[in-house]
């Protein structure tokens, strides 16, 4: 039997489209690795440990059928960062993440993915939820899953990141506002 290469979705906005860095028309080392390229965030300043970041984001693809999408805005082309689902090892559960390149921040970029990737996660993979850990204070990121309208739901430590609340995102269907309002 010869395995086969998951599907590499692309989902898009008006503006954005979101493209798997793990897609062959996607160029991950153009976009993340060449001299001159914006570091995204939590990028290690050695080209050899950021080389194996991209190569984690790039299997996560392959080990889990799904992962982080480059955000690419349409209208310039301009790589605006990475947001998807991340479920790596040590994780409580899938988490919608976000990471923006530098000049990408405050221009609604990080919510209309994140809510993008939301419906594709609940409509096309059929998700019933799933969380994202913000860092308590990091008031951005805090102020961006509450638009999102998540539900905050306790804390996670992880020896890497320390402690991070737990967002819970739920579909916004008739069945995943039912949910949301037993929860409250």
């Amino acid at each position: 039997m010869i395995p086969t290469a998951p599907a590499f979705p692309t989902i898009e906005t008006e503006r954005l489209r979101l493209i798997s860095p793990a897609a062959p028309e996607f160029d991950a080392v153009a976009a993340y690795l060449m001299p001159g390229a914006r570091p995204f965030v939590d990028q290690h300043p050695d080209e050899e440990a950021a080389w194996w970041s991209i190569a984690t984001i790039i299997g996560h693809w392959h080990l889990r059928g799904f992962g982080h999408f480059a955000v690419i805005e349409k209208s310039t082309g301009m790589n605006c960062g990475l947001v998807g689902p991340w479920f790596p090892r040590g994780w409580p559960e899938p988490e919608l993440s976000w990471q923006l390149l530098d000049g990408a921040e405050g221009r609604g970029i990080a919510t209309e993915s994140a809510r993008c990737v939301l419906d594709w996660l609940f409509q096309e993979k059929g998700w019933a939820s799933c969380i994202s850990l913000v860092d308590p204070a990091n008031d951005r990121s805090v102020a961006m899953v509450e638009r999102l309208g998540a539900r905050a739901e306790g804390m996670f430590f992880h020896h890497m990141t320390g402690d991070l609340r737990i967002w819970r995102h739920f579909p916004k269907t008739a069945a995943g506002r039912k949910l949301l309002e037993g929860l409250a």
